[in-house]
């Protein structure tokens, strides 16, 4: 089966994350939300590439009976 999958899948995770800029808890609180968006859509990115390749394998595995 050779489709394609969709672009922003394909993209990785940030590698870089947030640096706590100083040591306030209102500091702290901002690291941690950037932290939270990054991670949001990362996972969803990610699980949905595994749902894409999950539905692959088992249309494959469907063609071959």
């Amino acid at each position: 089966m050779n489709v394609h999958y969709q672009e922003n899948l394909l993209t990785k995770c940030q590698n870089r994350l947030p640096k706590l800029t100083g040591t306030t808890g209102n500091n702290l609180a901002n690291v941690i939300m950037d932290y939270s968006k990054l991670y949001g859509n990362c996972a969803a990115r990610h699980n949905q590439l595994v749902d894409e390749i999950n539905k692959r394998k088992e249309l494959t595995y469907e063609q071959r009976k």
